[in-house]
This record gives C-alpha cells, structure tokens and sequence, in this order.
C-alpha cells in the first residue's frame, strides 16, 4: 500500500523490506502474474488461490465526439484507451495462462475518475467522489456475481480490438 503512492517522478520510492518501490503502473498496470506466482512458490495450488482485481480504468470505453478536441484532449484520450488496454491485456493473459486460478471479482470504474491537468491535484470532493464511486462498484461486483462480469469485460474487450 504504502507503494502505491509512490508515483515515479513525482515521490521518492517506498523502502520496504529492504528494496525501493514504486507504484506498480510505473512498469506494469497491472500485475496478477506476480501475485500468483507468489502464492505458488508459498506452496498453493492453482485450484486454492483466488485473485480478486481492482481496476483503475474502466470496464468500458466511453464514447466521445471528438470534432472540438485540442491536441492535448487527443493526449489524454489515447492515455485513457492505452490504459484501458494495457489492463485489459494483463487480466487477461493472467487469466489464459492460470486457468485453473480463480478469479473471484475484478471491480473495475462504471464512471470517469475525476483528473486534472496536474497530477496529483484533485480536490476533496472529486476524492471522496472517487471513494464513493470505488465502495459502490465494489459492493455491486460483489452483489452481483462478479464471474458473469468478468466474461463480459472480455466480449467488449474483444470486440473492441
């Protein structure tokens, strides 16, 4: 936890059990593979680990009209979809090369996170709105049985490559 607020170039890296850290999206977005292999190499079969996932791009891309859009809209747009893919991408190459792991809930955004134009520099409402939006989109991944949502992330997934 404590890494994953060490952004790259904007803190200095987390120093825990004798090696530096950074947050992980500074060269992976996300990373289930170590996490598996960890449980494997503690002695766990496949059948026994369960990956839960918590996503910080959308399940979903959402449509834009992008007639008006400045360069820099186009920037941040191209962000938002490569992240989109870079997580989609390691979900699923987790999920094909461990099939026998399971993988109980991947919560994943329904809305846009709030940003700005510097990093690091949301205000205390659009933190607690991400918060509120967080604890929702986990308690309905959790209500509804997150195995029919994963299958769907991975259609729309498909569909959009």
């Amino acid at each position: 936890m404590v890494a994953s607020m060490s952004f790259a170039g904007f803190f200095p890296p987390a120093k825990i059990f004798g090696s530096a850290y950074f947050d992980g999206s500074a060269v992976w977005d996300i990373d289930i593979f170590s996490a598996i292999n960890r449980c494997k190499e503690s002695g766990f079969s496949d059948q026994d680990i369960i990956v839960d996932v918590i996503m910080t791009s959308s399940a979903n891309l959402k449509d834009v009209q992008n007639k008006n859009e400045k360069s820099v809209d186009l920037l941040f747009r191209y962000f938002e979809i490569s992240s989109y893919y870079n997580a989609m991408d390691g979900l699923l190459r987790a999920r094909f090369a461990y099939p026998n792991v399971t993988f109980r809930y991947v919560i994943s955004p329904t809305r846009s996170i709030p940003t700005s134009g510097y990093p690091l520099n949301m205000d205390k409402n659009q933190i607690e709105e991400v918060f509120e939006m967080g604890k929702i989109d986990a308690q309905n991944a959790i209500t509804n049985s997150n195995s029919s949502s994963l299958d769907s992330m991975i259609h729309y997934h498909a569909l959009k490559k």
